[in-house]
């Protein structure tokens, strides 16, 4: 009996709203999904799991998305490959700029389940 690749992905958001129903989508979808309220949390995860895909919000107290972003570039600059950021509001020139040199997909919410999906398969998830 064959046992399929379930993807495991860290959702990060300061919002409790959006982490409990992107996470039960996601899980209905057939991920594994562990959720961070912010930057440092999901920095802790990030060093006791693997995870297939970091999906976070541009916008957080604390840390936001773009720094965790630097952080996992310089701790696992493999796993920066699989970093897909959302956020409500639309990128200002600065944040526009960081996305065109990194190449990473940006979600703007509300964003449909293809489009998640399209913005993971980018990432070869």
């Amino acid at each position: 009996m064959n046992i399929p690749n379930i993807k495991r992905i860290l959702l990060v958001d300061d919002s409790e709203v959006i982490r409990r129903g992107l996470g039960r989508i996601l899980v209905i979808e057939g991920f594994s999904v562990d959720t961070a309220a912010d930057g440092i949390e999901a920095q802790h995860l990030l060093n006791e799991n693997d995870y297939d895909m970091v999906l976070t919000d541009i916008r957080m107290p604390v840390m936001t998305g773009i720094e965790l972003y630097q952080q996992i570039e310089q701790i696992c600059p493999k796993a920066a490959n699989k970093v897909v950021f959302m956020s409500m509001d639309i990128p200002d020139p600065q944040t526009r700029r960081f996305f065109t040199k990194v190449n990473r997909p940006f979600l703007l919410k509300p964003f449909t389940m293809d489009d998640l999906m399209n913005a993971f398969r980018s990432c070869g998830c």
